[in-house]
């Protein structure tokens, strides 16, 4: 949570939150109205409106949010200036994610039977990674100078694996996912 917030306004970010991923579980997306939301949070609906044009300007905070969560997750549990480490630290953290969220993934993206939008995930992280592919480049560590073709390569890679477990989780550990991902970041950052 922003802590430059009011501490009032991020408990009901948080409790919004909280009934919007709880919601998520039970329903679609377009089905949830704000009138449900602010009722499961136990927050007014003008408190809602003071903060969110509408629903969509709340999910739009919901995923940035949770993008922004996960970058620091990553920033406080890997070597950010090791490649291999941060690449394999964002992969993991962005299974996590899918895990946690999975049904509200799919409820988001209702038109996309068995698939959900990475776009969602991209917006926050691909700035991130790359800012660090420019500071691993001038440690002669990328596999191109070009960095938003890597980057764009990095990110293909990370949506094809994931997307790849979580249609074989039934067969595939997250753990077995992880150490197939190690496998090609060691091909693609072979000194590190």
């Amino acid at each position: 949570m922003d802590q430059n917030l009011d501490l009032r306004v991020q408990k009901t970010y948080e409790a919004l939150m909280t009934a919007f991923f709880e919601l998520l579980e039970e329903k679609k997306f377009e089905k949830i109205t704000v009138n449900e939301l602010c009722h499961r949070a136990k927050v007014r609906r003008p408190t809602f409106y003071k903060h969110f044009a509408d629903k969509y300007a709340f999910v739009k905070y919901v995923i940035y949010k949770t993008q922004h969560d996960l970058l620091q997750e990553i920033d406080t549990d890997t070597d950010i200036e090791n490649p291999f480490d941060f690449l394999l630290t964002c992969f993991e953290k962005m299974l996590d994610m899918i895990e946690k969220y999975q049904q509200a993934l799919f409820h988001l993206q209702p038109e996309i039977e068995n698939d959900f939008s990475f776009e969602m995930i991209d917006t926050h992280v691909q700035p991130e990674i790359e800012k660090r592919l420019i500071a691993f480049g001038k440690k002669e560590a990328i596999l191109s100078k070009d960095i938003d073709f890597t980057c764009q390569v990095i990110l293909g890679i990370f949506r094809q694996i994931s997307l790849w477990w979580v249609k074989q989780r039934d067969v595939i550990s997250k753990t077995e996912a992880r150490n197939k991902m190690a496998q090609v970041l060691h091909l693609l950052f072979p000194t590190t």
